[in-house]
C-alpha cells in the first residue's frame, strides 16, 4: 500500500515536470512559452507552423502598471532587424506580432528554451505546479482554429492595449486556445485588484448614504 502511494508521488511529480520541447517537435496551434529574466517570469505564444510564432508584446501606449521585465536591471542593447523574419523590437508596430522562433524565444542576447503550455491539468497537478506553466482550461478549438485566430488577431493587432496584469501574452496565447482570457502567472494580482476596487466602490456608496 504505502509502495502504491509512493508510485502514485512520484508519477505525479514526472508529470509536472515542464519539459522543453524540439522546434521540430512543434505542432501548428501550441501554446509555447519560454523564460525571461532569469526565470522570473515566462513568455507566450501560438506556433502557426513553417517556424514562426504569433506572440503579444506590450503596445506603444504602454500603459503597464511596471516598466517592461525584460529592461530591467540592464541597459538593452538594441539588435539589428532579424534575417529571418526581419523582427527588430524597437522598431516594429507594438502589439501582437509576428516572428519566427529564434526572435520569439531570444533574451537579451540569449536563446531560451521552447516549454509546452498545458491545459486541463487537475487541481492537485495545478497547485503544486509553477504559475505560467499550465491551467486547469480545457481547449475545445482545434488547431487550424487556434491558428486562425492567432492570424486574425495578428492581421487587425485586435487585442487591445498590453496590461502587464489584465492583458499580457498569457492572456494572448489562452484566448487563441480556449477563447477565455487567462493568466495564472498574475492571476492573484488580477484578483486583489478586483478585490481592492470592489471594497473602494462599496465604501463611496456607503459614504453617500450617510
Amino acid at each position: 500500500m504505502v509502495m502504491e502511494i509512493i508510485n502514485k508521488v512520484l508519477t505525479l511529480l514526472m508529470q509536472l515536470m515542464w519539459k522543453v520541447v524540439r522546434p521540430e517537435d512543434l505542432k501548428p496551434g501550441d501554446h509555447i512559452y519560454r523564460y525571461g529574466l532569469y526565470g522570473l517570469y515566462s513568455h507566450h505564444g501560438i506556433y502557426i507552423g513553417d517556424g514562426y510564432v504569433i506572440h503579444y508584446t506590450q503596445t506603444e501606449s504602454k500603459t503597464t502598471i511596471f516598466p517592461s521585465l525584460s529592461k530591467t536591471g540592464h541597459k538593452q542593447e538594441i539588435l539589428p532587424p532579424c534575417p529571418e523574419c526581419e523582427y527588430q523590437e524597437k522598431n516594429i508596430k507594438r502589439g501582437v506580432v509576428k516572428t519566427c522562433l529564434d526572435c520569439f524565444r531570444r533574451d537579451g542576447k540569449k536563446l531560451r528554451s521552447l516549454r509546452c503550455y498545458e491545459y486541463g491539468r487537475p487541481l492537485l497537478g495545478f497547485m503544486l505546479t509553477r504559475r505560467g506553466t499550465c491551467t486547469m482550461l480545457l481547449y475545445t478549438k482545434l488547431p487550424h482554429q487556434v491558428v486562425d485566430t492567432a492570424r486574425q488577431l495578428h492581421g487587425n493587432n485586435g487585442f487591445g492595449n498590453y496590461s502587464l496584469i489584465n492583458n499580457n501574452c498569457e492572456h494572448f496565447a489562452t484566448f487563441c486556445r480556449t477563447g477565455i482570457r487567462a493568466s495564472e502567472q498574475t492571476a492573484f494580482v488580477s484578483y486583489c485588484e478586483r478585490k481592492i476596487k470592489e471594497a473602494k466602490e462599496w465604501t463611496m456608496k456607503l459614504l453617500k448614504r450617510n
